[in-house]
This record gives structure tokens, C-alpha cells and sequence, in this order.
């Protein structure tokens, strides 16, 4: 091997070397030499000048290694270090293989001597490294690969040494901490010390930690030497403190620190703001100084029992502030188990949150629009009332108090002046009753009022015409004055009941029997009211299930030309038969299906049975004019109405021109804009319009002029006397003269005898309906009649 070969293996730190057995001696080339720092200019080297190299135990290693070489065929190494006096300690692997000769004898042994100090030093370092107690022990490679690390890894981040070796230090390291993590390790290339710094560790679980890091890399060094500490629960502990100052010093409630005497110790902005007291003054006060002198000792002392065995106390307390003002206040205690002993007193003011309560507590129990008690409240009040009556034997008087018509007021001008006229209304009963009596908004128009210590029922008379008479005065609403007027129900404890429930019930069926009574009036409870709203009740009971067990019928009463003695149409009227009470009257159960909304099931049924059976004529090719059906106001105004009616005829296919709605006068008081729109979209369609009854109810020439009517029905009440009275022969003449001014069909009804329909042809009406020409009949008898007629 020539010079230059040598010097490559030499700079890789690698000899070639021949051992004799014979003479005991090596033959080392030059690399050889110098590795083993020999000055002699022999070749060869005596075994026992090698052994004064070595420490007693690798002497022995590499004795026991040649002997096997020279008894093995196969190569054999050991390590040995010798302490040589330029190089100092140095480690060299011998590796080395016999080789005999031709006769098979052991010739030497060749080899080579490879220098290992570096790895064997780094390996030490390591081993010593990770000897140390305490921490997270890491060895990384320049490049950030994870060489090596102890057991405290898995205790603290679960990972076990092989989940971790050969994976990159970054892959377990949070992004965020990444470059700064890359700064402070880079840093440390070329041996400038140890560094400190922290970063957050993923967990196994997925978590992270935040891990405290001092690292070194030794000079030349191709290793990172790191160790970490969990620091997360310190650096919680630390946020939290952090935290809990920027709490204390900005927390909206205020908070004082006193020690067990009462001594005020710290303060926050808060307290100051709440109380008035700088912080400089209050470290000079005891908490003694905000007593407001409302609370007994008693309070304080089981305020101290509380904080001394609970180790807490929590209530309401008023405080008095620098300026002297009082104040509520919500107060916790609580006490810190420190040294010394220390107390914190938290103080939140609760004086919005006590007006806040004092407005939900009347919005609970007031009514918003007349700030009267409410339902709630006056059934409370009552209940007390009629506590007191018995206990002192005085009477109660409960009065219901209804406004007459104010859903015609709420409809015509608005819900603004509805209002308006409840809050007049509830202001002038109230000023007319007594300081000791009590009333209450418990519904819509509805009052509830309470008269205690009432002496007879002369004084609940008195008090209820003041009543009425108050509400009768001219209500002004905006730049109009209107006339009201209310309907009363009286009911007197004990005699008309001994409960809260049946003196109400009782004094509200009596203010439905003023309402009956003609309004503006009032009405003292009876026994007989109780059995009319019982059988009330049972009607209501009974017309629910009439449709459905078919117990109601129509009847078909024909309307003459009497002149022309020929049908020019019919009216369908409602019957009801029902299997225990028999033929019920229209003028019973009409007005109460009204009352309780079910006009409006039975009026369809009504429109749908007569359109059906009219079609029927009308396919017969029968004369019989217009079929009249009766609308309540209730059913007209129901949105769906016209819908209703459209698809009555649809479905039966009755001609439009061939049904005539009739329509009562007073339905015009509740929304005539609203009712002729909706006559006139059906006009449209052909359907005819009649008003019943007109001169009884709220007469309007505007309004008749407006809508498309097609005729007039002069009612029965002027038809009865219209031949011996001279009122009824005046209103009626002038009804009929004014229909034939307007262009208008005028029938007159409920003409029953011959004077009455002399008296009625004297006035130039000849279309008449009653039982004068034909009783109401059945689908039957009429179509004879209309056979008959042919």
C-alpha cells in the first residue's frame, strides 16, 4: 500500500497491522505507528510495549482476542484504550483474522486498528447524560431527529422510547412554537452554551404541555443534549394569578380583603366606586364603617356565626356609603384559609337589579294600559277581602263592570282610541269609588271592582248608578267626543256566594243579565240567574252536537207578489229538533250560537244544504226566484267568507244570480268598509244582497247609499200593528218610499193578516212574506207549491 493510500485511511482513522505469535511482536505501518503515537523507526513493535498502553483489563481483552484468533477461522475484535501521553485517552477497535500457512500452520494474524474515541466518547457523554436524576432526558441529532430519551417521557407525555426515536423533534411540537423553538436550539451550534426556553408538547392523548427546556450542544458536537421539565400546572397556576389580579382590580363588583378583626386590608377599584372610600382611605378603616344602622345586632352576629362554622355567608345587607347615602347590597364572605387569616368580602350593587324587581313585580300584578291590578291581583285582593268579611261578619260587594259596545269604538277608530277610552274608563271608576275599595282590569273591557264594609244593598245600588252615571259623561278621543255607557253585575258576600270563584261567576251572569236588560244598567245575582246559565250551558252543550247528530233542518218559507199572486222567491230558515228538549225557537239558540262563535259552523252548514237543495229546483226547471239565506255578522266577517260562498256555488252549482245574502242593519256598526268590500267582490260574481230588519238597528243613509244592495226588508216589529198604530204606518211608509227613491226592492215581512196586508198595499209595497200566504215548510211541501204553481 503506498503513502497516499495511508494517509486516507490514517485521516479516516483506520491502520493496517500483522501480529507474529512466534515472536510476539506487530508490524505496524506507518498509520499504524502513528495511531499508537510510536517514534521508533522499526516496523515492528513488541507485544509488551502495547500491554504498558493499556490498563490490566484490556491488556487481558486483547491477549484473550489473539488467543481466539489463532484457534478460530473467523475474524475476532475487541476495544481497547490506551492512555497515550500526546493524544491522551484513545479508543481503537482490533480487529483481526489468522492466516496459515501452506501446510495449514498459523502464520500471523492480520488486521486493522480503527480509531473509535469520538463515538466511544459521545456514547460515554450519552450514558452519563442520561445518569443524571430528574427531567425529561433528550438526545437529538443537528437535523432535529430524536436519538434518544429516558422513561420520564412516557410518565409525562405517554410516549414510549420507540413511539419517539428516529421521529423529528417538530412533529410533537405546537406550530405556533416552532421557529422559536428552531431560534434558541440553532443558537447553541459551535459551543456557546446552554440554552433556556419553553414550548408546548403534544401529548399522546392529544393535549399539549408546556415543557421548560435547557439544552447544549458541545463544541463540534453533532448532538443536541436537552432536558425538560412539565412546567403546565406552574404556568397555569401563574396565568390564573395573573388573571385573578386583573379580576380583582377589574371586577365590576367590589371586593375587599379584611383579616378576621375586620380590618380592611386591599381594595378594588369597585369597592371605591360603591362605597366612596379611596383605596388609601379604606387601609385605614375597619368594615365596621358601612353599617347603615337598618339591621338589628342579632343580623351581624349570625353574619359572624355563619363565616366562623361555614367557613361562608351570603345574603343582602345595606351599606352606608362615604356621602351617608344608603344602599342594598348583595354580600358574600368568605374566609381564606391563610397566615395570617385573611376574609374576602365581595359587594355587588343590587340597586338596578331591586328597581328592576320592583318593575317586574308590577308589571305582575298591574295591567300595563290602566296601571289597575290585574287579574292576578284582584282575585288576591278579593280572596283577602272576603278573609277579613268573615272574620269581622261585614259584607262584600263584587261588581263586574262591562263597556257597552266598545268593540265598536275599538273597530270604527282604532285601537288607539280603544285604549284611550279604557284608560278614561278605568279613571272614572276608580275616582268615584271609596279609598278602601279595590278594582281591576281582568280582560279587554272588563272591570273587576271589590266594595268592603258594605252596610246594605241600597249603598251597593247607590254606588253603581254613581258608577254609570260616571261612564255616561262625553269621553273625549282626540278631536271627537263619543257617549259610552256600561253594563254591571252585583254579587254580595255571603249571601251570594262564600268563594272568590262563585261570587265572581255569580256577579258576571249578572252583568250578562244587564246587558240583556238593554245595557247601561246595572244587576243585582239571583237564583234564577244561576238556572239561566245552567240551562245555557246545557244549550251550548246540545247546539255543539246538532250538526253532527243531524238534528238541525231547514224549512223553506216562499215571499209573493201579491198583486201578481206568484212566488218571486224563497227564504231558508233554520230549525232545530232536538231528541230531549224537543222543537228548540231560532229567537233561543240563533242569538246564543251567535254569542259563543258557533254561528258561523251553522251558518255554513245553513248556505251549503240551501244552495244544494235551490240547485235541485233550479234543475227541475222550477220559478222560483231568489233563494234567501241569512249571513250573521260574524260569518261575514270571517276572511274566508267570500271563498266560502264561491265554493258553495261551484260545488252545487247553483247560478250566483239565483242567491240572495241577507244581511241584519246592525253589521254595519262593526266595519261597513270592511263588509262592502267584500259585497261587492261577490256582487261581482252575480250574488244579490238584502239588509233584514232595516229601521232597527244603526241606520246609515251613507252606508245604504254605498253598497250594492238590491233590496229592502221592512222588518216584522213595525208590520204587526203597521194597520192600527200610526208610528209603525209612518216608519214604514217611509222605508218603502225610500227603497223605491233608491231603486231598491222593499218586501215587507211577517204579514200575517189581512188588514196588515191592505195597510202594506196602501203604501205602494206589493211583495210581501209571512204566514199570511205560506208557513215555512219543507223542501216537500214547497216543491209541490212550485209544481202548483207551473
Amino acid at each position: 500500500m503506498d503513502r497516499s493510500q495511508e494517509e486516507v485511511l490514517l485521516s479516516a482513522g483506520i491502520a493496517h497491522w500483522t501480529y507474529n505469535p512466534s515472536s510476539r511482536e506487530f508490524s505496524l505501518s506507518s498509520a499504524g505507528k502513528r495511531l499508537l503515537e510510536m517514534r521508533t523507526e522499526s516496523t515492528t513493535v513488541d507485544l509488551s510495549l502495547i500491554d504498558q498502553l493499556l490498563a490490566p483489563a484490556d491488556r487481558s481483552e486483547l491477549h484473550e482476542t489473539l488467543e481466539r484468533t489463532l484457534t478460530s477461522p473467523y475474524s475476532q475484535s475487541t476495544e481497547i484504550k490506551l492512555d497515550l501521553p500526546d493524544r491522551g485517552i484513545r479508543w481503537l477497535r482490533v480487529v483481526g483474522q489468522a492466516r496459515s500457512r501452506s501446510d495449514q500452520t498459523i502464520a500471523e494474524i492480520i488486521g486493522i486498528l480503527v480509531d473509535i474515541t469520538e463515538s466511544r466518547r459521545t456514547e460515554l457523554m450519552h450514558k452519563a447524560f442520561f445518569q443524571q436524576p430528574n427531567g425529561m432526558h433528550m438526545v437529538a441529532s443537528m437535523d432535529g431527529t430524536i436519538e434518544m430519551v429516558n422513561e420520564a417521557w412516557t410518565e409525562i407525555l405517554g410516549y414510549s422510547s420507540d413511539e419517539l426515536v428516529g421521529r423529528a423533534i417538530f412533529d410533537f411540537v405546537h406550530a405556533s412554537d416552532r421557529d422559536r423553538t428552531t431560534d434558541e436550539l440553532s443558537t447553541n451550534v459551535g459551543g456557546d452554551g446552554t440554552r433556556d426556553f419553553e414550548n408546548r408538547w403534544r401529548h399522546k392523548n392529544g393535549t399539549y404541555r408546556r415543557l421548560s427546556w435547557t439544552s447544549a450542544i458541545p463544541a463540534h458536537g453533532e448532538f443536541v443534549y436537552a432536558v425538560a421539565r412539565d412546567v403546565t400546572h406552574s404556568r397555569l397556576a401563574e396565568e390564573r394569578l395573573t388573571e385573578a389580579a386583573a379580576v380583582f382590580d377589574n371586577s365590576g363588583e367590589g371586593i375587599c380583603v379584611i383579616d378576621n378583626e375586620g380590618a380592611i386590608q386591599n381594595v378594588n377599584k369597585a369597592f371605591s366606586r360603591i362605597t366612596g372610600y379611596s383605596k388609601e382611605e379604606a387601609l385605614q378603616m375597619n368594615v365596621d364603617v358601612l353599617r347603615s344602622g337598618r339591621h338589628e345586632e342579632s343580623f351581624y352576629e349570625t353574619m359572624e356565626q355563619s363565616v366562623v362554622e361555614r367557613g361562608f355567608w351570603r345574603g343582602e345587607i345595606w351599606h352606608r356609603a362615604k356621602n351617608g347615602d344608603v344602599h342594598p347590597q348583595l354580600l358574600t364572605i368568605t374566609q381564606v384559609p391563610s397566615d395570617p387569616p385573611r376574609r374576602i368580602a365581595i359587594l355587588t350593587d343590587i340597586r338596578q337589579l331591586k328597581a328592576t324587581e320592583a318593575r317586574l313585580q308590577h308589571l305582575a300584578h298591574y295591567d300595563p294600559l290602566t296601571n289597575l291590578a290585574n287579574r292576578f291581583l284582584i282575585n288576591e285582593q278579593l280572596d283577602q277581602s272576603v278573609r277579613r268579611a268573615k272574620r269581622n261578619g261585614n259584607s262584600v260587594a263584587v261588581m263586574f263592570v262591562d263597556i257597552d259596545a266598545f268593540k265598536h269604538v275599538n273597530d270604527s277608530l282604532g285601537h288607539l282610541a280603544g285604549d284611550l277610552l279604557l284608560q278614561e274608563a278605568a279613571n272614572r271608576l276608580k275616582n268615584t269609588l271609596r279609598d278602601i275599595d279595590r278594582i281591576g282590569r281582568i280582560g279587554g273591557d272588563e272591570f273587576l271592582l271589590v266594595l268592603e264594609d258594605i252596610g246594605s244593598p241600597d249603598d251597593v245600588r247607590l254606588i253603581a248608578e254613581k258608577l254609570n252615571a260616571a261612564l255616561r259623561e262625553p269621553i273625549a278621543l282626540g278631536d271627537q267626543n263619543i257617549t259610552v255607557s256600561a253594563s254591571l253585575g252585583i254579587s254580595l258576600y255571603p249571601s251570594d256566594g262564600d268563594s272568590v270563584q262563585e261570587l265572581m261567576r255569580n256577579a258576571d251572569a249578572a252583568m250578562y243579565d244587564a246587558k240583556e236588560a238593554g245595557r247601561d244598567t246595572y244587576r243585582f245575582y239571583s237564583e234564577q240567574l244561576t238556572e239561566k246559565a245552567y240551562k245555557q250551558m246545557l244549550l251550548d252543550s246540545a247546539l255543539r252536537k246538532a250538526v253532527a247528530h243531524k238534528e238541525l233542518s231547514l224549512v223553506f218559507q216562499p215571499q209573493y207578489h201579491v198583486k201578481a199572486s206568484r212566488v218571486i222567491g224563497v227564504e231558508a230558515l233554520l230549525r232545530w229538533t232536538h231528541s230531549e228538549l224537543g222543537q228548540v225557537s231560532p229567537n233561543e239558540f240563533i242569538p246564543h250560537a251567535e254569542r259563543t262563535g258557533l254561528i258561523r259552523s251553522i251558518g255554513r252548514w245553513v248556505l251549503e244544504c240551501a244552495c244544494h237543495q235551490a240547485a235541485q229546483w233550479q234543475a227541475a226547471a222550477f220559478e222560483f226566484g231568489r233563494l234567501a239565506v241569512n249571513v250573521s255578522a260574524s260569518q261575514f266577517y270571517d276572511e274566508g267568507f267570500v271563498a266560502q260562498v264561491k265554493h258553495v256555488l261551484e260545488d252545487s252549482g247553483l247560478a250566483a244570480d239565483r242567491l240572495e245574502l241577507e244581511i241584519t242593519e246592525s253589521a254595519l256598526a262593526q266595519d261597513a268598509n270592511g263588509l262592502m268590500g267584500k259585497m261587492r267582490e261577490l256582487r261581482d260574481l252575480g250574488v244579490h244582497f238584502s239588509i233584514d230588519d232595516f229601521g232597527t238597528g244603526y241606520s246609515s243613509l251613507s252606508y245604504l247609499k254605498q253598497m250594492p244592495l238590491t233590496k229592502l226588508k221592512l222588518d216584522r216589529s213595525f208590520v204587526d200593528e203597521v194597520d192600527i198604530d200610526d208610528s209603525d204606518r209612518i216608519i214604514s211608509s217611509a222605508v218603502i218610499a225610500l227603497g223605491e227613491a233608491m231603486g231598491l226592492e222593499v218586501i215587507a215581512e211577517g204579514v200575517e193578516t189581512q188588514a196588515q196586508e191592505d195597510a202594506i198595499l196602501a203604501m205602494g209595497c206589493e211583495k210581501m212574506q209571512g204566514f199570511r200566504f205560506a208557513m215555512p215548510m219543507p223542501n216537500e211541501e214547497f216543491v209541490k207549491l212550485l209544481k202548483k204553481a207551473q
